[in-house]
């Protein structure tokens, strides 16, 4: 850890205690307690250290006798947090305990609310305050004693600035020596990029993008150097950016290089005469300029530097179509604020190219052999490079004059390469805010190539406090921005594995993070590791190394401590040593998730700074009262602990943000309104006991994500509805409002009240209403209010008659409309005030489920245009279709109604595209579609190609008439009667030359497959899954075409017949490449 990192540790620390602990409600209860005098003294000694530091980090170079009093800076900047952020907890347990003492008032929360922000304060009520009060008092003193003294020493090694540091590390536009390697691919890339022409942009800009040291300015000086390139362009110029962004220097730098002959203007040192100049050096010329290691200003908007940077390179703007800029940059940032059209991010190299890097710098081209031990140690000594360009040539420089295996195994084992490849590296590091850096640090305690889920780490550095608040936006998107910064400028990468995105760190990043948080940050789970150095503050630990915590670690000054899961398979049954837990009071962040333990330790009741507290997946039952003390407490996951309640006073955890458990026991919390940081709330059941009234969630007015609330009908009035705020809840996407269906009241007129004050906000994405008995619509759904709602879910609603406007919502993709026993008609009252030509202009799926009363479904051929799904179940009076949409590519029917399709003009039915079709249990139905159809009905089918049937019936009928041979999946499923395939339905199989996909399902009682299925040269895929009865395959082996083979909950006979190698069947799978039986893969 070096100066910068003392300088960006103690910065942020001042910062937090400005934002976090100088606030008025400390000052003015520390005024009632008798220390507001020493908070003033020691307010006025952070911002005398504030000035300090900042003149330090404008110093080109501190000596490193500086070191000593920078660690005790930092470790003062620690104690001065840990007790300010006790007297917090101080404040905070004072305004608990006179809650507690008013809880008997008409209303615990406004006692709360009353206590927390107008309480003066009584004698009587602060008497435990008085008896601490000297206590703290000494403690302050002694604080802003040390501080004095650290600030004197720093003033005293420190000299005052006089010029701002800058980096020397400049490149030039000359080709290295020695061929590329490795980059052969992007060079070709590059190239293509640079020499092609775009007509509507006349300057384009192709960016490198990559850490420091992968190679980015020796690819750029390559292509610079090509023969296509020189050819290409008529100006060329190299400019070395650097940090700092100094528009004279570059312009004067351009017009230097882009000058033929010596550049005569040299004394011109006024800007707009020398972009006079470069303008008109370069008007109609197609030029190409390179801008090496151009770097973004974290003190500066994007749209500062992006108008400073447009102001500079505006006098390019003249030049010829063709031309282009070639900017090399570590942070994606710069790239996209330039407007790149085209980016390439640098990967590191191959192990095999990393050695040839070596191998060509170290020998000659005419030692045509090496010495293999030689070799095979350089392979060795590739392999620890981390694929780095840089590093790779730094290594060649220590081996190109030793020739013993002696001297290569000495490079092996000794890290002067890091050493000097880090200066290089930390340049990415330097550049960063103190924050950012502290983020960035923070990450080496976990290990090398770990997967970070964004949320997960965002809540670690909150607990830290990391993250500073703006006062406009959520903590945890303040969070998401900074981790997205660090991605931008090459910290993080991202990795996809199933649908999900995680962060990971370069393996070459990892390196510098363990170096700038060596002093602070420290991992017990590596195969070799040293002494734990007594500064450290955060420590991970994997389960399977927990011989290795004792008395020496330094477990009073811990502010994390993270148990990493077991390397095992699965959990092993450990028990972390007491010496762990017994003496951790500055903890932040404790993770003890996967660990063994029934019960939390006592111990924890003394971690009065925790933030964060995961014990999910533990064999804890009981959660301890004192939990509902650790007031800070931001973060608690109990999910996977098999708990039956929560502590009573969970109410007290009032800055807690994310707790993640099982729904019940969430929604038993009482009083939850207090909790008005709360992120998240899946489930909240109104009572009306006034601790879980709908007016709790008036409260939490930064609830995001999906929220349910179950109970509704014991809303007594609709002003207590109107209290609940759901109309300013702005970060709510999924909001589900549920009357239970089994009540014995129903008062219709108040249910439309209630409803009609729990109106949502715009920005609502999904609106699910159950078991609401009103009749009219609440005005808030009869317009286009909710302009941004996709779902709608309306179900159990049975006393209405006419649905709202839906086809009014312009966003809306989904209706689902369930058990409305009420609704006779779907018409006109649908698409509200607009034409039919513009509504459900969005509508994506329709499902219609149990409506007994629905007869009638008008829509014109002009509505529903991009509809692609219809689902329609038991509306068994329903008796006709509307026309098909042209869009649509699905329809399910299930039940017992008789429906004819409405006449449809062949010229429209020639553009439906319906290419899946679903019937389950529709005999009626059925014999409608196995008699003669008009050709109308039936070239609506014409696309067919899936079906998901419950009778093989539906393969006869005149809708599938010579459409057979285009079916390329067929799904059977819930045949409970059939005990085998009719010859019929094997003639029928035949027939689909095209099938592919074959699925048999929920066949009770079937006991034999098709005959003819081995027959079927199309069928790729074959699927038997819940057929009890069915004993064996066909007679014959499956066809060759067959690819992948699942079945699963057969026979037991089946899945012995198809042992691998073994089973009689074995032989008509074995040359399938997929067989997976009952879940295992063969």
């Amino acid at each position: 850890m070096d100066i910068s990192s003392y300088l960006a540790v103690g910065g942020w620390f001042i910062q937090v205690i400005f934002d976090k602990y100088l606030s008025y409600q400390l000052r003015r209860w520390a005024a009632n307690c008798g220390i507001e005098h020493e908070l003033d003294r020691l307010r006025v000694a952070l911002l005398r250290t504030q000035s300090l530091l900042h003149g330090a980090e404008l110093v080109p170079t501190l000596s490193y006798s500086s070191l000593p009093w920078m660690r005790e800076l930092r470790d003062v900047m620690y104690h001065a947090e840990d007790l300010l952020d006790k007297l917090e907890y101080n404040r905070l347990h004072h305004e608990m305990e006179e809650s507690s003492a008013n809880e008997s008032s008409s209303s615990p929360i406004s006692a709360f609310m009353l206590s927390r922000f107008h309480n003066q304060g009584t004698p009587s009520s602060l008497e435990p305050c008085w008896d601490r009060s000297t206590r703290v008092k000494n403690k302050m003193v002694n604080l802003l004693e040390r501080i004095d003294q650290v600030t004197n020493g720093v003033s005293e090694v420190v000299s005052l600035p006089r010029n701002i540091r800058s980096r020397n590390h400049i490149m030039t536009s000359s080709i290295p020596h020695g061929k590329l390697i490795g980059r052969e691919f992007e060079a070709q890339q590059l190239v293509t990029a640079l020499i092609s022409s775009q007509v509507e942009i006349p300057v384009s800009v192709v960016s490198i993008v990559g850490v420091g040291g992968i190679g980015k300015t020796a690819l750029a000086q390559h292509v610079y150097s090509n023969a296509r390139i020189t050819e290409n362009f008529d100006v060329r110029m190299w400019i070395c950016v650097t940090c700092l962004l100094d528009e004279l220097r570059i312009t004067k730098e351009m017009l230097e290089s882009a000058s033929s002959s010596r550049f005569r203007h040299g004394g011109i040192t006024n800007f707009n005469r020398l972009q006079a100049a470069l303008k008109a050096r370069l008007a109609s010329k197609r030029f190409l300029l390179v801008l090496d290691d151009v770097w973004n200003n974290d003190n500066r908007t994007i749209a500062i530097e992006q108008e400073n940077w447009q102001k500079l390179l505006a006098p390019l703007k003249d030049g010829a179509n063709g031309s282009k800029i070639l900017l090399t940059t570590r942070s994606s940032i710069v790239a996209e604020m330039l407007q790149s059209s085209y980016i390439i991010s640098l990967e590191t190299l191959q192990v095999n190219d990393c050695w040839s890097l070596v191998k060509t710098s170290v020998f000659d081209e005419t030692e045509h052999t090496i010495n293999s031990k030689l070799e095979n140690i350089g392979r060795k000594i590739a392999e620890t490079l981390s694929g780095l360009p840089l590093a790779a040539k730094v290594v060649a420089g220590h081996l190109k004059c030793k020739h013993s295996v002696d001297e290569w195994k000495q490079v092996l084992q000794r890290n002067a390469v890091w050493e000097e490849i880090m200066p290089i590296l930390r340049t990415s590091y330097d550049n960063l805010s103190p924050h950012l850096k502290q983020c960035f640090a923070y990450c080496s305690i976990f290990p090398k190539n770990w997967e970070f889920e964004a949320e997960q780490l965002i809540l670690l550095w909150l607990a830290q406090g990391f993250v500073h608040p703006d006062g406009c936006r959520r903590l945890e998107d303040i969070g998401k921005e900074y981790i997205n910064d660090l991605r931008n400028k090459s910290f993080f990468t991202i990795q996809k594995k199933e649908f999900v995105s995680y962060y990971v760190i370069p393996p070459v990043i990892y390196e510098l993070a363990k170096s700038v948080a060596a002093e602070e940050c420290f991992r017990i789970g590596d195969d070799e590791w040293t002494r734990i150095p007594s500064s450290v503050r955060h420590l991970s630990v994997h389960l399977d190394s927990l011989s290795a915590l004792d008395d020496t670690i330094p477990y009073k000054n811990l502010r994390t401590l993270i148990f990493l899961p077991s390397r095992t398979v699965a959990p092993i049954n450990v028990s972390i040593p007491p010496v762990a837990l017994n003496n951790i009071r500055s903890l932040r962040v404790l993770d003890l998730s996967l660990c063994m333990m029934d019960r939390l330790p006592d111990s924890i009741s003394n971690c009065v700074h925790l933030r964060y507290l995961n014990i999910s997946s533990t064999t804890i039952v009981t959660v301890p009262e004192f939990l509902c003390k650790l007031y800070h407490l931001q973060v608690l996951n109990l999910s996977g602990c098999r708990l039956g309640k929560l502590p009573s006073r969970m109410n007290n955890l009032v800055n807690l943000r994310h707790l993640t458990a099982a729904n019940q026991i969430i929604s038993a919390i009482t009083d939850i309104g207090r909790l008005k940081y709360l992120q998240r709330l899946p489930t909240f059941k109104v009572t009306r006991e006034r601790t879980q009234s709908i007016v709790q969630l008036g409260y939490l007015l930064e609830l995001q994500g999906s929220l349910q609330i179950r109970n509704l009908e014991n809303i007594d009035a609709p002003n207590e509805a109107k209290e609940a705020m759901l109309c300013k809840k702005h970060q709510l996407s999924v909001l589900q409002l549920m009357w239970a269906s089994d009540r014995d009241e129903v008062n219709g007129n108040r249910e439309e009240d209630v409803l009609e004050a729990l109106q949502p906000h715009e920005n609502l994405k999904r609106l699910d209403i159950v078991g609401w008995m009103g009749v009219k619509s609440p005005n808030w759904l009869e317009n286009e209010w909710l302009s941004n709602l996709e779902l709608i879910f309306l179900s159990g609603c049975n006393a209405w008659e006419q649905l709202p406007p839906l086809g009014q919502l312009p966003s809306i993709r989904i209706i689902w409309l369930q058990r409305l026993k009420m609704l006779r008609q779907i018409g006109p009252e649908a698409y509200g005030s607009g034409s039919q030509m513009e509504t459900f202009q969005s509508l994506e799926e329709l499902v219609l489920d149990d409506m007994p009363e629905l007869n009638e479904w008008l829509w014109s051929d002009q509505t529903m245009r991009n509809l692609q799904n219809v689902v329609i179940k038991d509306c068994n009076k329903l008796k006709a279709l509307p026309p098909v949409p042209p869009n649509l590519t699905e329809i399910t029917i299930a039940g017992k109604g008789y429906w004819v399709p409405y006449h449809h003009d062949v010229k429209s039915a020639r553009r439906s595209s319906v290419s899946s079709l679903c019937i389950f249990n529709c005999p009626l139905l059925l014999a409608r579609l196995s008699a003669q159809m008009n050709t109308e009905i039936i070239a609506r089918f014409r696309s067919l190609r899936s079906i998901i049937t419950d009778q093989m019936t539906i393969l006869r009928c005149s809708l599938l008439e010579d459409r057979l041979e285009l079916i390329e999946s067929l799904d059977i499923q819930d045949c409970s009667e059939i005990t085998s395939f009719s010859a019929d339905d094997d003639d029928i199989l035949l027939q689909l030359k095209s099938l592919r996909s074959l699925c048999i399902s929920g066949c009770n009682t079937l006991r034999s497959l098709p005959s003819t299925l081995s027959s079927v040269q199309s069928l790729d895929k074959l699927v038997l899954w819940n057929c009890p009865a069915l004993e064996s395959l066909t007679e014959e082996p499956l066809p060759l075409s067959v690819r992948k083979i699942e079945v699963a909950l057969c026979h037991p006979l089946l899945k012995e017949r198809l042992i691998k190698e073994y089973g009689v069947d074995w032989p008509k799978i074995a040359h399938i490449p997929w067989i997976e039986i009952d879940g295992e893969i063969l």
